[in-house]
Order: structure tokens, then C-alpha cells, then sequence
């Protein structure tokens, strides 16, 4: 899957005329997991034609865990690099970050979608999308486009939303 296709078909999704995937955007960014995982839901509603079904999940406790896991190995690695004197290696943790990232990027779209456990479908998926290494090659470039998007005058907001809609077209 191509980056670029991902994000041209994002973009054109939230961007469509009547679509209501950037009036919800403001109110996604306020409320955490949660209303992000609302957003994430009219998104694949939005894109499906039909509502979903999601199952009733703590969103809020399913963000802290996958990014708690994420962040803390990247932390552990940083932490590492530092107490073998290799401070060079610090930057790694970024890319370890995105290695543990890379086993969850499907885990809120599939919760969404009602699956009863999210965590081992959402391995199962990265394995299916052709391993970590792989699901990173679309993912870094994802992420980039969500954290430095806003920065090339593309607002941050419509950037985070476009490369959420893009996880949800993958």
C-alpha cells in the first residue's frame, strides 16, 4: 500500500463536499481517546455507508495502553542508550516506538468494528499486512504527515484526521 494513495484518497474523503469528517474534527480534538475514537467510528461509518457496531471499550484506557507501550519501550531504549554511554543510539527509540506502535495500528478501527479482542486482531492484521517492518514503511510516513503536516500550512488538525482516515482505508 502507497502513502501517497492513502493520504490522496484521505484527503479527498474529508475534503468531499457534505462530508462531515472535518466539522467533527474540532470536537474530536478535545475529549482524548475517546471522542478520537467517536471521530475514528463516523469516519469508517462514513466511508462504509452504514453504521458500525463497535464494542463497548474504554477508549480512553485502549490509547493509554497503546501508546503507554509504545512510549515506554521507546523510554527504555533511550534509557539503555544513555547508561551504555551510546548517546548516539537515542534516536533508535523513535524507530522502537514505531515497531511496538506498528502492532496496534489497527487496534482502534477494529474495535470499532466490534472485534471482542482488539489487541490480538490488530497483530494478526500486521502480520496479514505483511509484518512490522512493513506496516512501518506506511506508518512513519502516516505519522509524519499527522505531527508535521500543519507545519507545511496544511492545519494539524486535518493532518492527524487524514492519516487516522488513511489507517481506516488501509
Amino acid at each position: 500500500m502507497r502513502v501517497r494513495d492513502l493520504l490522496t484518497r484521505a484527503a479527498e474523503r474529508y475534503d468531499a463536499p457534505g462530508s462531515p469528517l472535518g466539522t467533527a474534527a474540532a470536537g474530536a480534538a478535545l475529549g482524548g481517546f475517546d471522542s478520537g475514537a467517536q471521530w475514528m467510528r463516523l469516519a469508517l461509518e462514513t466511508l462504509r455507508g452504514r453504521p458500525c457496531t463497535p464494542t463497548a471499550f474504554n477508549y480512553q484506557r485502549l490509547g493509554l495502553i497503546k501508546y503507554g507501550l509504545a512510549g515506554g519501550v521507546a523510554l527504555l531504549w533511550a534509557v539503555a542508550a544513555c547508561a551504555w554511554q551510546v548517546p548516539w543510539l537515542m534516536p533508535l527509540a523513535a524507530i522502537a516506538f514505531y515497531a511496538v506502535e506498528a502492532q496496534m495500528v489497527f487496534l482502534f478501527p477494529l474495535a470499532l468494528d466490534g472485534s471482542a479482542r482488539p489487541f490480538g486482531a490488530a497483530r494478526r492484521w500486521t502480520r496479514h499486512a505483511g509484518g512490522t517492518v512493513a506496516v512501518m514503511r506506511v506508518v512513519v510516513p502516516l505519522a509524519c504527515t499527522m505531527l508535521f503536516g500543519g507545519l507545511a500550512g496544511r492545519g494539524f488538525l486535518r493532518c492527524w484526521c487524514l492519516g487516522c482516515l488513511a489507517v481506516c482505508l488501509w
